[in-house]
């Protein structure tokens, strides 16, 4: 079985890299700002959780 641990690093990592690259300017790919930055937290969240888990 896959633990919620690694899932949840994982999917954390995830969100958190596309939180950079929505602040990116980059010209295939916009989003407001707001909504990149709280990628950004909600990734980091998810990767100290992720990380705090003790299962």
């Amino acid at each position: 079985m896959v633990k919620s641990k690694t899932v949840l690093i994982i999917v954390g990592i995830i969100v958190l890299l596309m939180g950079i690259l929505g602040l990116l300017d980059l010209d295939y790919a916009t989003e407001p700002s707001w909504h990149a930055v709280l990628k950004i937290i909600v990734g980091l969240v998810a990767v100290v959780f992720g990380y705090m888990d003790k299962t």
